[in-house]
C-alpha cells in the first residue's frame, strides 16, 4: 500500500498554468495563491502576478519564500466532499479502530476527497459508540486524512422493510436517551446528519430534536407513503439519503418518499452515480427536476471501495453500498449527461458544503477558503491533491 506524506511546508504557494473551476465559474490560464492553508487569490495568471507584486494591494508574497507548482494542462477544482461513505480498501468505520478510520479516509483522499462525513450504519448501541470514538480519535491524530466535518448516523431508527443491507436485528425504536449518548460521545458538532424513516414511531420527535441540535434530519431506509413522507418534510426533514435506494419509489398511484423529495425544493438529495444504484437516465431526470443546489453526489462506499468496480450484494440480493470514489462519480455524471463541469462539480463540492453550512470555507476556490484543491487531467483523473495548501504525495515504498 502506498503511503501518504506532505511535501514541504512553504508559507506561500502558487499554483499556475491551470484551468480553474471555482466550481461555478471557469478561469482559463489561471492561478491560485495560497498562504497558511488559505486561498488569498484566485484569478488569471496575469492577475496573480500583479497581486504578488503588490500592485493590486499590499502583498503577503512580495518578501516571503514561495513554492511554485506548474499545473500546465491540468484542471483545478475544489476538493471533493463526501457526506456518505462507510469504507474503503478493506476497512470500514464500523471496525471501530482509529487505524481503520484512517485507512478509509486515506483511500478517498487519494481520489480527491478532501473533506468527509464518515457514515456509521445501523448497529447495536455499543458498536456505534465505539465507532464514534474511533473516528474522533483518527480525526485528532497526526495522520494525513481529509477534514472530518462530523458524522452521519445512518439509522438505527429506520424501516425494517427498507433496511437494505442494514442488519435487521439492530433496527429499533427511537430512544432519546440513546441519541443523547451519541451526541456526548461525538462532542460539539460531531454529528452532522442522521438518517431516519419518517413513518416510524417517534420520528417527529426525533426530527425536532435533531433540528434543535443543528443536525440535518435525512429521510431514508423508509417505507413511508407519499402523505407520510410529505408530513415528515413539513416537520423539518431536509435531506434524502441515497434517493430511490432503500425507500418507497415513484409510482403513479403513490409517489412515495422519492416523489416527496423530488417535489420539495427545500430538500436536498443524494445520488449514488455508479451506474448500478441508479440508471443514468434517472440521474439526468433528477438534475432536471431538482434545484441545481439541492443535488449531492455521494459514494455510500463500503470496505470494497478501491478494490473492485461492482458493488456487493447481501445474501438476499440487496445492494450493499458501492465501490466507487467521488472522482468516478464525477466522470460518470459528466459522461452520462454531457453537462459542463460548472454544473457537475458543484454536486460534489459546493452543494455538500452548503448542506453542512461550511460553504464559506469549503467547496469553493475563492479568497478566504481552505486551500483544498484537486488537480485533474482532461479525462478527469485525479493527478494531484492539496490539503490545506500542502501537496499530498503518494509515495510507493
Amino acid at each position: 500500500m502506498s503511503k501518504l506524506s506532505l511535501k514541504g511546508k512553504p508559507e506561500s504557494t502558487l499554483l499556475q498554468n491551470i484551468e480553474i473551476y471555482t466550481p461555478t465559474r471557469r478561469i482559463a490560464d489561471g492561478a491560485i495563491l495560497i498562504r497558511n492553508g488559505r486561498i488569498v487569490w484566485v484569478g488569471t495568471k496575469k492577475g496573480a502576478a500583479r497581486f504578488s507584486r503588490g500592485k493590486m494591494e499590499p502583498s503577503p508574497f512580495s518578501s516571503r519564500p514561495m513554492k511554485i507548482h506548474d499545473g500546465r494542462g491540468l484542471i483545478a477544482a475544489p476538493g471533493f466532499i463526501d457526506i456518505h461513505l462507510h469504507g474503503g480498501r478493506g476497512a470500514d468505520f464500523m471496525d471501530a479502530t482509529p487505524a481503520a478510520a484512517v485507512r478509509v479516509l486515506q483511500t478517498h483522499l487519494r481520489k480527491g476527497t478532501t473533506s468527509a462525513v464518515p457514515t456509521l450504519m445501523t448497529a447495536p448501541q455499543a458498536d456505534i459508540l465505539a465507532a464514534i470514538r474511533a473516528v474522533r480519535a483518527a480525526a485528532a491524530g497526526t495522520d494525513v486524512i481529509p477534514d472530518v466535518l462530523g458524522l452521519h448516523l445512518e439509522g438505527p431508527y429506520i424501516s425494517a422493510e427498507k433496511r437494505g443491507a442494514q442488519p435487521l436485528a439492530a433496527v429499533r425504536p427511537y430512544a432519546a436517551r440513546e441519541v443523547r449518548e451519541y451526541l456526548r460521545a461525538a462532542g460539539d458538532g460531531g454529528i452532522r446528519i442522521m438518517t431516519l424513516a419518517p413513518e416510524v414511531p417517534g420520528a417527529a420527535a426525533l426530527t425536532a430534536f435533531l433540528i434543535a441540535h443543528g443536525i440535518v434530519a435525512a429521510a431514508g431506509h423508509s417505507n413511508a407513503d407519499f402523505a407520510r413522507a410529505a408530513r415528515g418534510l413539513r416537520a423539518g426533514i431536509s435531506h434524502g439519503t441515497h434517493l430511490f435506494n432503500a425507500m418507497t419509489g415513484l409510482f403513479h398511484r403513490d409517489p412515495g418518499l422519492a416523489g416527496a423529495l423530488l417535489l420539495d425544493d427545500r430538500a436536498s438529495v443524494e445520488l449514488i452515480a455508479d451506474g448500478v444504484h441508479l440508471h443514468p437516465a434517472v440521474v439526468e431526470t433528477v438534475l432536471r427536476l431538482k434545484p441545481a443546489d439541492k443535488v449531492i453526489l455521494v459514494t455510500d462506499a463500503t470496505r470494497h471501495a478501491g478494490r473492485g468496480s461492482r458493488p456487493f450484494r447481501t445474501e438476499d440480493g440487496k445492494l450493499y453500498g458501492s465501490t466507487i470514489t467521488l472522482d468516478a462519480a464525477l466522470r460518470n455524471v459528466v459522461r452520462w449527461t454531457r453537462r459542463p463541469l460548472t454544473e457537475v462539480l458543484p454536486l460534489l463540492t459546493l452543494n455538500p458544503a452548503r448542506l453542512l453550512g461550511v460553504e464559506k470555507r469549503k467547496g469553493r476556490l475563492a479568497r478566504g477558503c481552505d486551500a483544498d484543491i484537486v488537480l485533474l487531467d482532461r479525462a478527469l483523473i485525479v493527478k494531484r491533491v492539496f490539503l490545506g495548501g500542502k501537496e499530498v504525495l503518494f509515495c510507493r515504498p
